[in-house]
């Protein structure tokens, strides 16, 4: 939670049968329905494919049209007043396409279940390609592209709880998921396996509540021994959850618990601000470490620069490998400077908030149950069936 940069590390490489041919609304469905829409694709996107008849459904459910079949280069095409599919004029959207029988739609190659919504946003002026899908299905793609198989069972179905408990969250938050770490890792089929399935299987229906409210249950790579308060990185936590640092002893075989950086300095000039010149010093905030700076500042040919921690933690990984990002904010000693170049220690990889997924391969590794991990890492949450 994706946020969450981080859990893309845990993609895992890999159905259910997609539904018959009736037709239903694609209206947006409430959180508490057991669907969810996700957004794969806003502005331009692949070519939609199908081996079987898609039924296309207008916004008050009614078939318009039914296309035999959808081939790789049929791109639609869609504005704020028409839908162009295979050389047809659809009507105005949204417009639903619903595949039959056992087949499934594709974006680019990768399929997805359930039906593919396109619709026009007023408020970007772009298209949207949306996937609208019964939310367990959603995870069988959604567990497994955030946590690999090998952490076992108990883990993969503590992910499960989580992700679910995040993905009801965000979609009372903003009406739909992102395809992506904005929300949630999400693949499609591809992604899914036989143990992630059954995880998600065996715990269905269940969330995180608190106060009668599902907890909007972050997760990440690796905590570096202590999770962090929800509300000390999203000031619109809710209060009463996720509000104590959790020690995580767990965690100490992920590769990412220690970590040492190295960046040029013209990137980190760029990063603070400042013209590009030599590096001559850095330090950040702190009365003992490890900790979690709030800032970082940097001398550069006789100017200082300073930038917020996690601003910095952004700019100097967008676009690179993992292998040259900032993991996390969590710093493992004061920040140094040698040979003109940026040198930070820390530990941990993510934001630091709710289940640390490392952690809880540890945990269930010393026979830890996924109810128990989740106690551990959601202090004021409870275990229950979806309200």
């Amino acid at each position: 939670m994706r946020r969450r940069a981080a859990l893309l590390l845990f993609v895992a490489l890999g159905a259910c049968l997609a539904e018959g041919a009736e037709r239903r609304a694609p209206v947006a469905p409430k959180p508490d329905t057991g669907w969810v829409d996700v957004e794969l694709a806003a502005g331009e996107w692949p070519a939609v494919s199908c081996s079987g008849v898609v039924t296309v459904l207008d916004g008050t459910g009614r078939t318009v049209s039914q296309l035999a079949r959808l081939s790789a280069e049929d791109a639609p095409r869609v504005t704020a007043t028409a839908v162009t599919l295979a050389g047809a004029h659809l009507g105005s959207p949204p417009l639903v396409l619903h595949p039959a029988g056992h087949s499934r739609l594709a974006v680019g190659g990768v399929t997805y279940r359930g039906d593919l919504r396109l619709e026009w946003s007023a408020s970007r002026s772009v298209p949207r390609l949306v996937d609208h899908l019964q939310l367990e299905d959603y995870l069988l793609s959604v567990v497994p592209s955030e946590m690999p198989d090998q952490f076992g069972l108990e883990a993969l179905k503590a992910q499960a709880v989580a992700a679910r408990s995040y993905a009801l969250s965000e979609m009372a938050k903003l009406g739909f998921l992102y395809g992506d770490t904005r929300s949630q890792a999400y693949g499609g089929t591809p992604r899914e396996t036989a143990l992630a399935a059954r995880a998600v299987r065996e715990t269905s229906g269940e969330v995180l509540l608190h106060a009668g409210r599902i907890v909007r249950a972050w997760y990440h790579s690796t905590c570096g021994g202590r999770t962090l308060p929800a509300r000390e990185m999203f000031s619109d936590a809710q209060l009463g959850v996720l509000d104590r640092p959790v020690d995580c002893p767990d965690c100490a075989g992920s590769p990412f618990y220690n970590w040492v950086r190295t960046w040029d300095g013209a990137d980190v000039c760029a990063a603070v601000g400042l013209p590009v010149a030599g590096l001559q010093s850095a330090s950040a905030p702190a009365t003992s470490w490890p900790t979690r700076p709030a800032a970082l500042a940097v001398t550069a040919g006789g100017k200082v620069g300073s930038e917020e921690i996690e601003t910095l933690r952004e700019r100097l990984s967008d676009g690179r490998p993992l292998a040259k990002q900032m993991p996390s904010t969590l710093l493992a000693r004061a920040p140094e400077v040698v040979d003109g170049k940026l040198v930070l220690h820390g530990h941990g990889y993510g934001h630091g908030v709710g289940l640390c997924q490392y952690g809880a391969r540890g945990f269930a590794a010393r026979g830890a149950s996924y109810a128990a991990i989740l106690e551990r890492y959601y202090p004021g949450a409870t275990l229950a069936n979806q309200p």
